[in-house]
């Protein structure tokens, strides 16, 4: 039989591209901590609340920074991931592509 958990939280890869000031890319990877929320809550939870804010709990092996320079942490370290256009781009399809990847029937 096949069980899963519909309480679960994983972990899944993120890939993004920055552009620093001189407009040079630097790609990297950190690992994202998902939470899966049942649909009705999704579906349900009004125009105003971002998905991230719903399945997002946390990063992993990313160091951001704030304007003085030190390593965020915690809190401020999940704002500022989600808070960030690229990053946040970069977690939304890493979420999509983590629920549809297994997902999709293969064509032969």
């Amino acid at each position: 039989m096949f069980t899963v958990n519909v309480s679960r939280t994983y972990k899944y890869p993120v890939s993004v591209t920055v552009y620093d000031a001189e407009g040079k890319e630097h790609t990297g990877k950190f690992k994202a901590i998902f939470k899966v929320v049942p649909e009705d809550e999704l579906r349900n939870s009004g125009a105003d609340v971002a998905l991230l804010d719903q399945v997002l709990l946390g990063v992993e092996e990313i160091r951001l920074t704030g304007e003085d320079g030190k390593a965020l942490e915690g809190d401020e370290l999940l704002h500022a991931a989600k808070n960030d256009s690229a990053i946040c781009a970069a977690l939304q399809s890493a979420y999509q592509a983590s629920i549809q990847k297994k997902n999709r029937p293969r064509i032969f």
